[in-house]
């Protein structure tokens, strides 16, 4: 098995990378590795989904672990939601839109975004944003 989160296609789609249990279908996110070998099969989610709940993270995180603003006046608020990838499985992640804009049931797309680590460098990750497609549930 592989420690992917998410791969980006060559179409620049991002997908996350899920393991379907062999014996009884289950999908979980991430993909099991080391002694899961042979319980799993990698698969790709789909890369859009619907925004099933959210909140807004209002204050910033304590540092450590999280690395980035930790002031308060100079701190962006942004949206963790639950998005529903299919019928069999729902991803908590980072919302990349403007908080005010979120609505439960909007379609949303998986894409690759930079954070940066304590030390200054970045790290890709995945996170949602509103499809390209439509904004409507």
């Amino acid at each position: 098995m592989t420690s992917e989160l998410f791969i980006v296609d060559q179409a620049g789609k991002a997908h996350m990378i899920a393991g379907k249990n062999r014996a009884n279908g289950q999908i979980v996110f991430p993909c099991p590795a080391g002694e899961q070998e042979g319980v799993y099969d990698r698969i790709e989610l789909p890369h859009s989904g619907t925004l099933w709940t959210y909140t807004i993270q209002r204050i910033p995180p304590k540092n450590p672990p999280y690395a980035g603003v930790t002031s308060p006046e100079d701190y962006a608020p942004f949206g963790v939601g639950y998005v529903r990838l299919g019928d069999d499985i729902m991803i908590e992640a980072r919302l990349e839109a403007d908080p005010g804009s979120l609505q439960i049931g909007m379609q949303m797309d998986c894409v690759a975004i930079s954070l940066a680590r304590a030390d200054g460098t970045a790290m890709t990750t995945f996170a949602f944003a509103p499809s390209q497609r439509s904004h409507n549930p």
